[in-house]
């Protein structure tokens, strides 16, 4: 399966609300996300463009999710494989035991809707601000530019501006701002 999204860095979700609202997009849920990032023993993450994460949910769900690199030059499509566990400290131990070590953390407030086929996620970032993320998912590679259109075109319809797209990850963002800080 491949994740196909565009991100976007918005001064806030006022008038992303307001259009969901106006399309009847169905508002799922809100969850507080905290996403534990780890790097390999064996290759260097950021530079072969993967991510593997830890993602605990507000309501104690944990999910291990391997992300391959990214597929053009738009959004941050992506394959993904995921597995849910049941114990983060033991989840962690044996990923810190076969050597792979904490990199970051990305603490994150998020409202979920569905509108069709895209899931449309409204973040607020701890330390970083509010974006926005239109995605929806292909089970066929040849299928990822014509969703990444798609996905763009509902963006506009929401309103969000193409000069707005944050090409980096959450990961990178918050990297680059540990850098900044020391």
């Amino acid at each position: 399966m491949f994740e196909v999204e565009v991100k976007y860095r918005v001064p806030n979700h006022d008038a992303i609300r307001d259009r969901l609202k106006a399309l009847n997009a169905k508002f799922l849920e809100h969850t507080e996300e905290t996403d534990i990032y780890l790097n390999s023993p064996l290759r260097d993450f950021a530079k072969t463009d993967e991510a593997l994460r830890v993602r605990v949910y507000g309501d104690g769900t944990v999910v291990l999710t391997y992300k391959g690199p990214r597929i053009g030059n738009v959004g941050k499509t992506r394959e993904e494989l995921s597995v849910t566990a049941n114990d983060l400290d033991s989840l962690l131990e044996i990923l810190r035991r076969l050597d792979f070590r904490e990199v970051a953390k990305v603490v994150k407030r998020r409202d979920i809707y569905n509108y069709e086929n895209f899931t449309i996620y409204l973040d607020t970032v701890e330390d970083l601000g509010s974006f926005v993320e239109v995605e929806t998912m292909v089970n066929d590679k040849e299928l990822i530019n014509r969703a990444t259109d798609e996905v763009l075109q509902f963006g506009d319809k929401l309103g969000l501006k193409r000069e707005w797209i944050e090409k980096r990850t959450y990961l990178e963002l918050v990297l680059e701002r540990g850098n900044e800080r020391r």
